[in-house]
């Protein structure tokens, strides 16, 4: 059975359970993620979101299917209480552009909520609603439309969170045997707990609570091993003007939305989450949800970090890939980390565009169970299902046909439907796929290595120095009329070019010349499917003797 399958009938049975103990009101299922909004968050962040989206789909389907007569919500908190702790050293405007931030004067922010950091384009009215934006707006283009999102900053305002706090003062001692066992480096005395300093706006430590208020000294305090440089202003501030701490926090989280799942990145798995349930259970009094842990992945084989400046966010990924494909990677089992090399991407386009032929019929898995495996996978990643299987242009193909064509490449695809007698390529996914495999030719293939035709020039010369048999070879081949013929009919006729030399040797070299003579290279996109996109002049002239 498909993992989010599983997680998902894992949440219905917890639901029923909760329902029939009285713990809940209503048998409905909580799918949660979240997210903190530091800068552009990277395509790894999306883990939360996919992971979590993925089992939401699959109760949905139940529902819809009268499998289970309860209800589902997908949630997204966005963690804007947290403090800006680094300057990223590239931040994403609004039209997806990426910018430098070292001449921003971005460092006075330090230690500041970022809701109360200010957008540094000025176009929303906080540094977290612009990187929020960024972030749903990615979300949205890969379908993901029935998402409910809630900010903490709004939570603490609404008093969601006033139970919480007041029960970590309620319970200090508890507190603190939780803080000796899972925090060693803070005093036995420590309250995880942070006002906002009406000052200078910074988060401080506080010092107690007294009724819905609490006493502080802006002293600053450490982020990330740095201390953050604090105004020195005494007084209290309302509860709803202050942050709990994260290990606090998060379970505070579940209990304010009743969480039934929730999926999240090994390092919270060590250190947040152990505390966590602790915290729920002894200071809370709610249950955690059901825990889904998955791996990282690496891009290019490195991970990806804000503060370095290697990061690939949604609106990045989605100009060399459709919606459907990026998807598809995260159906992949969680537990095993990746690596998402981009100058290669083709290779999971390749693995998608097999695993919907796989679907429609059109192929079939090594074993059954795989068969089905793929058939689930693919079901769960697509947005939009086709009457029929898609014919979609092969990736590494599209990509030639727009590093040689450019916006013209599209007209050879419809004389290569229009030479077969038939629809090889739907017109409007070749389309899409002829832009996204061009910007990736365009952005991850160096430019002496990308694909071009070479000059009548230089292809002469090669011809020249080619082998008589290859030549006696090549002169047939351009007059079998090839340009009529579809692909699968020319390398049918290749073949009985070969065949009739009686040297069956001599196709590795034929192929290598036509190469040579095409592209100056031994290897290019593949020869049949290629050739049928020229002209008859053209084969004429560069595969004929003068």
């Amino acid at each position: 059975m498909f993992w989010a399958d599983q997680l998902a009938n894992q949440a219905v049975v917890r639901v029923e359970k909760d329902f029939a103990e009285g713990k809940i009101n209503e048998k409905c299922a909580v799918i949660r993620c979240g997210q903190t909004p530091s800068g552009g968050k990277h395509i790894g962040n999306l883990n939360d979101v996919i992971r979590a989206y993925f089992v939401y789909k699959s109760i949905k389907e139940k529902i819809e299917n009268r499998e289970w007569d309860g209800k589902v919500k997908f949630i997204h908190t966005s963690d804007d209480r947290d403090p800006l702790k680094d300057i990223p050293i590239k931040i994403m405007d609004l039209n997806w552009k990426w910018h430098e931030s070292k001449d921003l004067g971005l460092e006075k922010f330090l230690g500041m909520p970022l809701c109360r950091v200010p957008d540094p384009f000025g176009s929303c009215s906080s540094w977290s609603q612009h990187f929020t934006k960024v972030w749903v707006e990615g979300i949205k283009m890969l379908g993901i439309e029935d998402m409910e999102i809630y900010y903490n900053d709004d939570l603490y305002k609404e008093g969601k969170f006033d139970l919480y706090i007041k029960a970590i003062f309620e319970k200090r001692e508890k507190v603190s045997e939780i803080v000796k066992k899972f925090q060693e480096t803070k005093h036995e005395n420590y309250i995880p707990f942070d006002a906002i300093c009406p000052n200078c706006g910074r988060l401080a430590n506080i010092d107690d609570l007294n009724n819905n208020t609490v006493k502080f000294k802006c002293g600053g305090k450490e982020i990330k091993k740095k201390k953050t440089e604090g105004c020195g202003y005494k007084g209290e501030v309302k509860i709803s003007e202050g942050k709990l701490q994260w290990r606090y926090e998060w379970p505070a989280q579940w209990g304010i939305f009743n969480t039934t799942f929730e999926p999240f990145g090994k390092d919270h798995f060590e250190g947040s989450w152990k505390s966590g349930q602790v915290i729920a259970r002894e200071i809370y009094n709610i249950e955690p949800p059901i825990p889904f842990v998955y791996e990282f992945f690496l891009v290019n084989g490195e991970k990806m970090s804000a503060s370095k400046g290697n990061v690939y966010v949604t609106q990045d990924v989605l100009k060399i890939l459709e919606p459907e494909v990026l998807l598809y990677f995260y159906t992949k089992k969680p537990e095993k980390q990746r690596d998402l090399t981009l100058a290669e991407i083709f290779r999971l386009v390749d693995e998608f565009d097999n695993v919907e032929k796989i679907y429609y019929g059109a192929e079939n898995g090594r074993t059954e169970h795989e068969t089905e495996d793929a058939k689930r996978m693919y079901e769960i990643c697509i947005n939009k299902k086709f009457s029929a299987i898609p014919k979609r242009l092969p990736y590494v193909f599209a990509s030639t046909l727009s590093q040689i064509y450019g916006e013209k490449a599209i007209e050879k695809v419809r004389e290569t439907n229009k030479k077969a007698g038939q629809i090889l390529y739907d017109d409007d996914l070749a389309k899409i796929r002829l832009e996204k495999a061009g910007n990736w030719a365009n952005l991850y293939i160096p430019e002496g290595e990308r694909i071009k035709i070479i000059d009548d020039k230089e292809a002469q010369k090669i011809y020249l120095g080619l082998d008589n048999k290859i030549k006696e070879l090549l002169n047939k081949f351009a007059e079998m009329g090839v340009e009529n013929l579809s692909g699968k009919e020319i390398t049918l006729k290749i073949g009985e070019l070969i065949k009739s030399s009686g040297d069956k040797e001599l196709s590795v070299k034929f192929y290598g010349a036509c190469y040579m003579l095409l592209f100056g290279k031994e290897k290019g996109p593949k020869l049949a499917g290629f050739i049928d996109t020229l002209d008859k002049d053209f084969i004429i002239n560069r595969f004929k003797a003068e």
